[in-house]
């Protein structure tokens, strides 16, 4: 859920983007939600913190005239909150939409306020594409920050693992246990590879019987001795089977 912040001096213009982002969120289904729609930047403050447990954007104006701060004061302050948060500015000065860039405050758009706007009831062409890119940058962001894990049974403890650190398992030869090894520790777990193998994507093969490893990992293939190097220095035997099909598979 994204939690929107709006920051506009001018009432008239403050409840033209409340009205169209609260129409372009029904009509395009995105998680998210109108928490603040305030004309002072201290207000919008004092709301942040009744809203802190989920992703943030603010769309602010840059002027903000007769406020204790204008639109870049309230950015470093949101900055120094140490919150995360997108930052969208409004201006109604093309000139200054292009220095928002140049403050380093974690601008991700801006959108040129134009009197049309205000004198319709609809959301223009133009500012519903600048809305779908707004989105659409974040739902690609978001998307990259999420890494997939796996949370795993390691003895009395349950430890996430992040699946692409893991660069291979294999079974411990006469014992119901895995060992996994990642980038930067190994596991003795109490399970079944076949068992872990069906919880992994499509990155992880079986190079032998009691071995899988992430395709990403392999360094290297030795075909004469059917051996694949992997990140880290691990060297592992294929089995014949697999070493048929090797080409084809990585």
């Amino acid at each position: 859920m994204i939690d929107i912040y709006l920051c506009e001096d001018e009432e008239i213009q403050l409840l033209y983007f409340k009205k169209i982002l609260e129409e372009y969120l029904e009509a395009t289904h995105v998680d998210a939600r109108i928490v603040s729609a305030r004309m002072n930047p201290e207000q919008i403050v004092a709301d942040i913190r009744e809203h802190e447990s989920n992703l943030a954007l603010f769309f602010i104006d840059i002027q903000l005239k007769g406020c204790s701060m204008d639109g870049f004061g309230l950015a470093r302050k949101l900055k120094k909150m140490n919150r995360e948060y997108y930052l969208v500015y409004l201006t109604s000065h093309e000139e200054l939409a292009y220095k928002v860039f140049e403050y380093e405050l974690g601008v991700l758009d801006y959108i040129v306020k134009s009197p049309r706007h205000f004198l319709s009831n609809n959301i223009s062409d133009g500012l519903k594409a600048r809305l779908n890119n707004i989105f659409g940058k974040i739902e690609k962001q978001t998307r990259q920050e999420k890494k997939e894990t796996l949370v795993i049974e390691c003895g009395s403890r349950l430890v996430e693992v992040i699946v692409e650190d893991i660069i291979l398992i294999q079974a411990i030869k006469g014992k119901h246990q895995i060992e996994i090894y990642t980038a930067y520790q190994t596991m003795n777990v109490r399970q079944s590879l076949k068992d872990l193998y069906e919880m992994l994507n499509d990155d992880f093969l079986y190079i032998n019987k009691s071995c899988i490893v992430q395709k990403s990992m392999i360094r290297e293939v030795d075909k004469k001795n059917r051996i694949v190097m992997l990140k880290g220095g691990y060297q592992m035997e294929i089995s014949y089977r697999i070493m048929k099909s090797i080409n084809n598979i990585l």
